[in-house]
């Protein structure tokens, strides 16, 4: 073999290696892609974050606060507990020294002294000012004193502090209904009058 052919023959070799390498190298990165294809592809897709403004649908619902407003269920009192009875007089709902006062203005009154029996039902109110009894019993000597709208004014008090005592509400009115027809005022004394029969019938039950 001449050099010319040699020369030529190591040549095409070396074309034939640097062929090979190259198909080699592109083997390998199609490779190389393909694993990373497949990866991809088999990675899960990850989900959007929530949204915090939305309501939470599974949530559960807050329980309302109770309102101290509100009003709640009492307990029914017993069946064999009785309301007492209210006091029918004066002896009832006072004390010693009330009924002590009430005696002495008692003795002025019929004596024709009622000024002087006023002034002691005043100093008896002095010791117990919500006693419903005075207030009834000063409206009556006003009424012999003929001072109607003293007596109207007293007896209402009276009926203020009274509440539903139908023994106070009935001698209260029966004052009110005399006070008017001393005024003239038939038609209020009228009103005054079934008020009061309307407390003496449930004095009687």
């Amino acid at each position: 073999m001449n050099p010319g052919e040699t020369n030529n023959a190591a040549t095409g070799s070396w074309i034939s290696s640097a062929r090979l390498e190259r198909t080699g190298a592109g083997i390998l990165a199609a490779a190389l892609v393909g694993l990373l294809l497949a990866g991809c592809a088999q990675r899960p897709v990850a989900p959007p974050p929530p949204d915090r403004d939305a309501p939470d649908a599974e949530a559960p619902a807050p329980r309302p606060l109770p309102d101290a407003d509100e009003p709640r269920d009492e307990p029914a009192p017993s069946s064999g507990e009785q309301a007492p009875p209210p006091p029918r007089t004066a002896a009832d709902a006072s004390g010693p020294a009330v009924l002590a006062l009430l005696g002495r203005a008692d003795e002025q009154a019929a004596a024709g002294e009622l000024d002087l029996a006023a002034a002691t039902v005043e100093r008896a109110l002095n010791v117990e000012p919500r006693n419903p009894f005075l207030y009834q019993r000063l409206a009556a000597l006003r009424l012999a004193q003929d001072q109607p709208g003293q007596t109207e004014a007293l007896a209402r008090k009276s009926n203020s502090l009274a509440g539903d005592n139908p023994y106070v509400q009935a001698r209260n009115w029966e004052l009110i209904a005399q006070s008017r027809r001393m005024r003239g005022d038939n038609v209020g004394a009228d009103a005054a009058s079934a008020r009061a029969e309307y407390y003496r019938g449930r004095t009687s039950r």
